[in-house]
C-alpha cells in the first residue's frame, strides 16, 4: 500500500491536524482500512474511532469542511458528518471507543477484515505503517474469507448475518464454515432487525454485481424465507413446457441475466446506452438505486404463480391464469413490509402486474403505432425497465449461456420478444421521449364543440384525441375537431 496515497486525502489530513490538537489517538477502522488492503476504491466513507467524547471532533470536521453533522448513536457516543462537493457525497462517523483498548474495540467488530485499524499519526508521522490486526484479517484477505469475530457479535446485531452475505457477494469472497454454521443456527433472529434495516442491506447487495449468487446464498442458509416466506413455495415448482427451469431457479437466473444485460448495454444498444446506464444508476429513494429494484422486480415478478397454478384441459399442460394480477398483490404487500416509499411501491406494482405485456405483443403480426404508444402511456418511463425485464425474463426461461457475442441464436419465440422490445426501445427514444407538442384542441374547447359538461368524459376523449395525434392519425386542429365528431357515442362514452 503506497502511504503517500493517504496522505493526499483531504479528510485525513484534517482529521489528523485536529487529532493532534485534541491530543490522544484517532484511528481509522472497518471498510476504508480493508478495501485500501484490498486495493478497491476508498475515500467515499470513514469511520474513525477515538478514546472518550467525539462529538467535538466531528462538530470541528463538519465546520472546516462545509459538512452537516448530527448524532447516529449519541448515547453510545456515534457521529456523522455528511460532506457534499457537487454530486459527490462522503459520509464520515466518529465513534467512541467501545473497551479499554483499540484492539478490544475490534473484537467487538463483525466480520475480521472489517476489525483492522490505522493511527493517524503513522500515515503522517511514521517512517513505516504497521495496521493493528489483532484477528489476523491479513490471512482471511489474502485467502478471500469472510469470517465473522464471534457467534454473540451476529446475536448481538443480527442483522450481520445479512451483511455477511453482502460482503459475501461483493468481494467475491466465501464465507467461512463455522459462520455459515453460526447464521444457519441463529437465521431465526434475523426479523428481530427493523425492516428499514433490512431494506437498506438487501438493497445494498442488490445494487452491488453477483446479485443472483447474494439471493442463491440467503436461500441455503435459511435466510431468504425467513425474510421472505412468500417464497418457501417455489423450490422444484414446475412451470410447465416454455420453461427450463423452476420457478425458484428461474427467479435467480432472471436476476442474474437482468445484471447481464445491464452490464452489456454498450454492445446491446450503443446508440441508447449512455442514457440507459445513468437511467439505472439513479435513486428511487434513499438506498434504493433504480437498477437495484430493477433486480428486486427481477427476482419477484412471478411471485403469483404458486397461487394461480392449475393444469390446462386434459391435464397437458400447467398454467398460470391472471399470476401477473397476483403476484402484483403479492409484491406490493412486500414492498410496504420492507417500508420502500410510494414511488418504489409505484414501480413494484406496474412492473409486476405488466411484466407479461411485452410476450403478449411478441404473438401478434405487427406492433403498431398505436401499441407502441399505448405501452408508454400506460407505463411511462418505467416501460424501459418492462423492456429489459421482458428480455431478462424471457432469456432465464430457456438454458442459453450467458456470454458473447449476445443473442446468436435464439428459438423463436425469444427472438420475438427480443424484436419487439427492440422496436419499443427505438420508439421511445425517436418518438415518444420527444417533447410532444400543446394539445390541438383542449379540454374547454372539446365541451364547446360536443355540448359537454365538465366531467370524465371530456378527459376520456381527451386522451383518445392525444393518441389519434401521437400515432399521426390527427394533425390539424380541422382533423381533431373530425374525429372527436365522428367518434360513435359508445366510443365517446365508453
Amino acid at each position: 500500500m503506497e502511504k503517500n496515497l493517504l496522505k493526499k486525502s483531504k479528510i485525513l489530513q484534517v482529521v489528523h491536524r485536529l487529532s493532534q490538537e485534541r491530543g490522544g489517538g484517532v484511528y481509522l477502522v472497518g471498510g476504508a482500512v480493508r478495501d485500501i488492503f484490498l486495493e478497491k476504491p476508498w475515500g467515499k466513507d470513514f469511520d474513525f474511532v477515538a478514546a472518550g467524547e467525539v462529538s467535538g471532533l466531528a462538530h470541528k470536521l463538519a465546520k472546516e469542511m462545509g459538512g452537516h453533522v448530527f448524532p447516529l448513536d449519541e448515547s453510545g457516543g456515534t457521529w456523522r458528518v455528511v460532506i457534499k462537493k457537487g454530486k459527490r457525497k462522503t459520509e464520515v462517523d466518529f465513534s467512541s471507543m467501545q473497551g479499554g483498548t483499540i484492539g478490544d474495540d475490534l473484537r467487538q467488530r463483525d466480520f475480521t477484515i472489517n476489525s483492522m485499524a490505522i493511527n493517524l499519526k503513522e500515515i503522517f508521522c511514521s517512517a513505516a505503517l504497521s495496521p493493528l490486526d489483532p484477528l489476523q484479517a491479513f490471512s482471511d484477505l489474502r485467502r478471500r474469507i469472510l469470517r465473522t469475530n464471534s457467534e454473540e457479535s451476529l446475536r448481538q446485531d443480527p442483522l450481520r448475518m445479512l451483511r455477511a452475505f453482502r460482503f459475501a457477494s461483493s468481494l467475491g469472497f466465501s464465507l467461512e464454515e463455522e459462520t455459515l454454521r453460526m447464521i444457519e443456527r441463529n437465521k431465526e433472529l434475523i426479523l428481530r432487525s427493523a425492516w428499514e434495516r433490512i431494506r437498506g442491506e438487501f438493497f445494498a447487495a442488490l445494487n452491488e454485481s453477483r446479485a443472483d449468487q447474494f439471493l442463491q446464498n440467503l436461500h441455503q442458509s435459511g435466510l431468504l424465507g425467513g425474510i421472505f416466506p412468500e417464497t418457501k413455495g417455489w423450490e422444484g415448482l414446475d412451470q410447465g413446457i416454455h420453461h427450463d427451469f423452476p420457478l425458484l431457479e428461474h427467479a435467480f437466473k432472471t436476476v442474474e441475466t437482468a445484471e447481464f444485460l445491464l452490464e452489456h448495454l454498450r454492445e446491446l444498444y450503443p446508440a441508447y446506452a449512455n442514457f440507459l446506464d445513468q437511467y439505472f444508476c439513479e435513486m428511487v429513494e434513499e438506498g434504493v438505486s433504480r437498477r437495484a429494484l430493477f433486480k428486486f422486480v427481477a427476482f419477484f415478478h412471478d411471485s403469483g404463480k404458486p397461487e394461480t397454478r392449475d393444469v390446462g384441459p386434459e391435464e397437458k399442460s400447467v398454467r398460470f391464469l391472471d399470476h401477473d394480477q397476483k403476484g402484483q398483490e403479492i409484491n406490493i404487500l412486500i414492498a410496504r413490509r420492507m417500508k420502500l416509499s410510494r414511488k418504489s411501491i409505484g414501480i413494484i406494482s406496474l412492473l409486476t402486474r405488466h411484466h407479461m405485456r411485452i410476450l403478449s405483443l411478441s404473438k401478434i403480426e405487427e406492433v403498431t403505432p398505436r401499441a407502441k404508444y399505448r405501452f408508454f402511456r400506460d407505463l411511462g418511463k418505467e416501460g424501459i425497465d418492462a423492456i429489459f425485464l421482458a428480455l431478462a425474463d424471457g432469456l432465464a426461461s430457456r438454458k442459453i449461456p450467458l456470454e458473447r457475442p449476445l443473442f446468436p441464436q435464439l428459438p423463436n419465440d425469444l427472438k420475438g420478444i427480443k424484436e419487439v422490445a427492440d422496436g419499443l426501445l427505438r420508439y421511445y427514444f425517436e418518438e415518444f421521449s420527444k417533447k410532444m407538442p400543446q394539445p390541438l384542441l383542449d379540454g374547454k374547447e372539446i365541451m364547446e364543440i360536443l355540448g359537454l359538461p365538465q366531467g370524465e368524459v371530456v378527459g376520456r376523449l381527451l386522451a383518445q384525441l392525444r393518441e389519434a395525434e401521437a400515432t399521426g392519425k390527427v394533425q390539424t386542429r380541422e382533423q381533431a375537431w373530425e374525429f372527436l365528431k365522428n367518434l360513435d357515442r359508445s366510443r365517446r362514452f365508453s
